[in-house]
């Protein structure tokens, strides 16, 4: 016996079954004449049918001649300028208003008569924008007319669902499975199917909407139903994502499998061949493939699978894929404006990060992503001091711990953007990463608190200032648990850190000050130049202090996230290690790499980013000959510069000559300047630590 489908098409051809009561409670906001603005939640796992839900509600506001504006958390970032520059843009892309326009014009205009469904997917990606969006954009809508609807994987935070204000307008969907009346549906609604069929592509599925769509798409693609097909289930098998795509479509996944979102020419550019409309809408009707601002992608879950078979199966070509995406975002990233760019910046830091940890004793960047960061409540507080307390056990003397206690107590109240939480499934804060953007106000802070500090990374006029000028970030501390099951304290460091350097890549800086040597080590090894402080006010007891820089203030980040795909080569000459940073033994060996090169200026280009204000290789020719044709003026021993000079200038290349000129032997000529280079490499760094002398 066979069932007879009952079709059920919505209009744009998705499919779409269930979800009663929630299309009916909204159904309710559309038809109530009073229209009081209020909140909907919908929460539930990957898969689930989160998006699926909006775009059915969407339907319906469209429908009853509502404005809906649909927004994705995963396409900017997290800061109140880039939500409204992405709300303006969804205001223009449904002609309500003028590109560029207020973007906030359209809601405040809303009422009974004019409703207006914002739609916001992907909620979790924006916590960070918590304490904003709830105290200074939300009490500027009106009081009615408008519907705001959040999609998120974990239900939102206490502080939305006890807000005075807002906690009793929100109206919560947690999703669940399928019952097995909607699988039935759901199948029934691809055409007509033997009722053996039906049931096992039922119990395969175990009503996981997105397992069930799989699995009705793998039947159909193949005509078979045996026990052979039982592959699907709620965990999603990659070799059937693979299979259900044609042959032509796997390359364009592949692309997906690397990129969050790909558009029409992006495919093309990177699968190598045409990408028709045709394939494009084609590639678009998978299940597994979502919709979004920057055109398609993979859900959550299918990339998930994807990448790790993909990994598996063919590391290199996986390799090159990334390495060729993040060419393509390269490019994308040097034509952005400076709010676009943190997003591309982003997406080229989880194509490398892979590579961004040979050394993983303090942070691994490697980890698979973790649950969204947020901004702390004050309930947190109990729990952030103690992940603080462990912090400051191995990473500060005793009498500075009640400081960062103090400062965490003043930080949550006055910025508590600067601080991102990432919670265990209980709840509760598993890892915290502080990182401020220092201008005036922040720099007061820090200031009163890291006196010592502030000073050895900034000089005054550098920090205070407007924080529209502001181009450098302070990294205080990362601190994490091993409290999220699969998951190592130095994997939650590395993702919270991960997510923060993203922030670089519209063309600012990071400074911080780093005791620990581990620390020093990775950093240090991802590009970060090191230099030592001008005091030992900054030193522990245990270890001395040095000063670490990353500078993107020059517009090459992208050159710097294309580095690790070419190796460890082509990153030294965009960050060399400063000179007077390298402990003695290095100082001696590249200062005679440079003294070899002393007569060609072409070569010595490849050392000039040791000398910060050095330009070019004939001006660090000049900046050394000075240092030998004048050692009274830089306290050098006169007898070690002569050597020196007679070795690499007067005589370079002739080793007799010069013993000859300085009266010696050659095995008391060659012990004398062994000592020569090591008094000049001391003198040389010295004079660099105190500022001088000036290149030129």
């Amino acid at each position: 016996m066979e069932r007879k489908t009952r079709q059920m098409v919505t209009d744009d051809g998705g499919r779409f079954v269930g979800r009663a009561e929630e299309l009916s409670r909204l159904s309710l906001w559309l038809q109530d004449e009073a229209a009081a603005t209020r909140m909907f939640s919908i929460t539930g796992m990957g898969g689930i049918g989160k998006s699926s839900l909006m775009s059915r509600l969407s339907g319906l506001g469209k429908d009853a001649g509502c404005a809906c504006l649909w927004l994705d958390g995963r396409s900017f970032t997290p800061t109140p300028a880039s939500f409204l520059e992405n709300l303006s843009a969804a205001v223009s892309l449904e002609q309500l208003e003028p590109a560029g326009s207020n973007p906030l014009q359209i809601l405040s205009k809303s009422g009974v008569l004019s409703r207006v469904m914002l739609f916001i997917d992907n909620f979790e990606e924006l916590s960070l924008l918590e304490g904003w969006l709830l105290e200074a954009f939300l009490p500027k809508l009106p009081s009615a007319g408008v519907a705001v609807l959040l999609a998120s994987r974990p239900r939102l935070p206490l502080s939305w669902i006890t807000h005075p204000v807002w906690g009793p307008r929100l109206t919560e969907f947690q999703l669940s499975h399928f019952t097995n009346e909607e699988m039935i549906d759901y199948i029934q609604s691809f055409g007509t199917f033997p009722d053996e069929a039906i049931g096992r592509l039922a119990r395969i599925s175990d009503g996981h909407p997105l397992a069930l769509a799989l699995s009705v798409e793998a039947a159909i693609k193949d005509h078979a139903f045996g026990p052979e097909k039982q592959i699907i289930s709620q965990s999603i098998s990659a070799r059937v994502l693979r299979e259900l795509a044609s042959e032509k479509l796997q390359p364009m996944v592949d692309v997906l499998t690397v990129l969050p979102e790909a558009n029409q020419e992006m495919l093309s550019r990177l699968t190598g061949r045409e990408v028709t409309l045709q394939q494009f809408r084609e590639l678009a009707g998978l299940s597994f493939i979502r919709s979004g601002t920057g055109g398609l992608g993979l859900h959550d879950v299918a990339r998930m699978h994807l990448l790790r078979d993909f990994r598996q199966r063919e590391p290199e070509r996986l390799r090159e894929l990334q390495c060729s995406a993040a060419q393509l975002l390269h490019r994308r990233l040097q034509q952005a404006d400076r709010k676009q760019r943190r997003g591309i910046a982003s997406q080229m830091l989880l194509l490398s990060k892979d590579l961004l940890s040979p050394d993983r004793g303090y942070a691994d960047f490697s980890g698979d992503s973790i649950p969204p960061l947020e901004q702390p409540a004050a309930a947190d507080l109990p729990d952030l001091h103690k992940m603080l307390e462990e912090w400051c056990a191995y990473s500060i003397d005793p009498p500075m711990h009640r400081t960062y206690h103090e400062f965490l107590d003043e930080l949550a109240v006055r910025f508590p953007e600067s601080i991102a939480i990432v919670r265990d499934d209980r709840g509760k804060p598993a890892g915290m990463f502080i990182i401020m953007l220092v201008y005036d106000e922040t720099g007061t802070l820090l200031q009163r608190y890291f006196p010592h500090e502030l000073s050895e990374c900034f000089p005054e006029e550098e920090w205070n200032c407007e924080p529209d000028k502001a181009d450098t970030y302070y990294p205080v501390l990362a601190a994490a648990t091993n409290a999220i099951p699969g998951y190592s304290r130095e994997e939650i460091i590395g993702l919270l850190m991960l997510g923060h350097l993203s922030l670089l890549g519209d063309g600012s800086r990071a400074v911080l000050i780093a005791t620990n040597d581990v620390l020093k080590q990775q950093l240090r090894g991802i590009g970060f130049r090191m230099r030592p402080t001008a005091t030992r006010n900054c030193d522990v007891s245990w270890a001395e202090a040095h000063i670490l820089e990353l500078d993107f203030r020059a517009d090459n980040f992208g050159d710097w996230v294309l580095s690790f795909f070419k190796g460890s080569a082509e990153r030294g000459p965009l960050f060399a290690e400063v000179f007077h940073a390298l402990n003695p033994e290095d100082q001696e060996r590249q200062l005679r790499k440079i003294l070899l090169s002393l007569h060609d200026p072409v070569e010595l280009e490849n050392y000039i980013g040791m000398f910060p204000g050095v330009d070019s290789g004939v001006e660090l020719q000049r900046w050394m000959l000075r240092f030998l044709k004048t050692p009274d003026e830089y306290g050098s021993t006169k007898e070690y510069v002569f050597l020196l000079y007679a070795a690499y200038w007067q005589h370079a290349g002739n080793p007799e000559a010069a013993a000859f000129e300085c009266s010696m032997s050659r095995a008391t000529f060659y012990r004398h300047l062994k000592k020569a280079v090591a008094n000049f490499a001391r003198v040389l760094a010295a004079q660099l630590r105190n500022g001088g002398p000036e290149p030129g």
